[in-house]
């Protein structure tokens, strides 16, 4: 007899009450694990994905190459270029000609991930149009620049004809016309820990969200945990974890994800409610260090963060898994489910195989096919993933037996789009949270 069939005729006065309901799917993960485990031989060891540089997986503290923070004044033509601020990246700086000028970019560590990162600040005394060239080294484009003129405040994409790139020189050209008033010129939005924070301090003014430190950074800047819990009087409550950030530039992922949690928050009757049967665990921004110090992919110690959830040998990652295995042991509490924000070269989102029985089961993939229904113009996509690596998603999966998915944003996503990505796909993720809750503990 297949295994689906023995659950689906296993008899329905079992799952008369959740704590008996919770019972039965531990047992019913249990068993699964053990009769896949009897068909198969075991994995190979996972090494990274095809994207992925050699010894990825391998997240031992590494030497890093440290950026030089400087401001380099070209009086010849009286223009200035600076990375003397958080979030900046320019490794070196070229005079080619007048009005003309190499901006090179170099990551943190090498080999590493193709997620060229920079940032920098560029002015003159008198209105001029420069030319820059932007020189990839040890990766291509894969960010457009964009162009704030107030600050950071607002940001505008660069135009065809403002910006080329030449993809067999690893170089993109950028025509810009600068004034007295610093321009800032950026792979994507700047979003800093200051940010992060100005952020928190707001939605924690909340009386059901609070913040706490759960443990510092290699340069010791604050792992911050997000907590929502309402003392609603249910007698069982689920838990929904969200991760954000292991990736500093995937700047379009990170912004969907806090919209994601300001609509969990909000004060709409469907939030409300989710919060009657729910308790959220989130940490929007896990790696403090490489965002501020401007990195491609790694925190301060040239670690990818999200290839560090088997062995924990980074603070960031080892900080996160204390805190969630402290919901091991409530009794009252059940995770149900794990999101792990990120961006990457479309809206994708990468649920856990349908081999892995979950708990519950497939729900990433409902949860898709409806965002994917209701807003079409995302063209969402779903890929299944196996459970080999040592990623967020497949720790919560192995830790707590619920379904996870990590939640890819597309790099370049129209900017109107993202609020409605984020309210929308949380709108959705609620309804069907709550169908999933009544079913198991009513």
């Amino acid at each position: 007899m297949g295994f689906e069939k023995i659950v689906n005729e296993l008899p329905q006065s079992i799952f008369i009450m959740g704590f008996y309901t919770v019972k039965v799917q531990q047992i019913l993960f249990f068993l699964t694990l053990t009769i896949f485990g009897c068909r198969s031989a075991a994995p190979e060891i996972f090494e990274g994905y095809d994207y992925d540089p050699e010894g990825v997986t391998e997240t031992y503290d590494r030497e890093i190459v440290q950026q030089h923070k400087r401001t380099i004044g070209f009086m010849e033509d009286r223009v200035w270029i600076s990375n003397e601020f958080d979030g900046a990246r320019v490794s070196d700086v070229y005079r080619l000609s007048k009005y003309s000028y190499r901006i090179e970019i170099h990551p943190e560590i090498e080999p590493i991930n193709n997620s060229p990162w920079y940032a920098f600040k560029i002015w003159s005394e008198e209105p001029v149009s420069v030319e820059i060239e932007l020189q990839y080294n040890s990766g291509q484009q894969r960010y457009i620049p964009k162009i704030s003129r107030d600050g950071g405040g607002i940001w505008e994409n660069t135009l065809d004809e403002e910006y080329t790139h030449r993809r067999s020189s690893r170089t993109g050209n950028l025509t810009l016309t600068i004034t007295d008033e610093p321009v800032l010129v950026s792979a994507q939005e700047m979003f800093t820990t200051a940010h992060f924070q100005t952020w928190l301090d707001d939605i924690t003014q909340k009386p059901f969200a609070t913040n706490s430190v759960i443990g510092y950074s290699h340069e010791n800047r604050q792992i911050q945990k997000l907590h929502f819990s309402e003392e609603t009087g249910t007698a069982h409550r689920g838990v929904v974890i969200l991760y954000g950030r292991q990736h500093p530039p995937e700047i379009p992922g990170y912004q969907v994800s806090l919209v994601f949690l300001e609509t969990l928050a909000g004060n709409s009757e469907l939030a409300k409610e989710f919060r009657n049967y729910f308790d959220v665990w989130a940490f929007p921004l896990m790696n403090p260090d490489g965002t501020d110090n401007g990195h491609w992919r790694t925190n301060a110690k040239g670690v990818d963060l999200n290839r560090d959830w088997k062995h924990f040998r980074q603070p960031e990652t080892y900080a996160v898994k204390n805190e969630l295995l402290k919901l091991k042991n409530q009794k009252n509490r059940t995770v149900l489910y794990g999101i792990d924000f990120h961006s990457t070269g479309r809206n994708i989102f990468y649920p856990i195989d349908s081999s892995h029985i979950t708990n519950p089961h497939q729900f990433s993939v409902r949860w898709a096919e409806a965002i994917r229904e209701e807003i079409p113009e995302l063209s969402l996509g779903i890929q299944p993933f196996d459970i080999d690596s040592p990623i967020a998603k497949n720790w919560t999966y192995k830790t707590f037996g619920a379904d996870a998915v990590t939640f890819e944003v597309w790099d370049e996503i129209p900017r109107e789009l993202i609020e409605p990505f984020g309210v929308r796909s949380a709108e959705i993720f609620m309804e069907k949270m709550l169908e999933e809750y009544h079913l198991l503990f009513k």
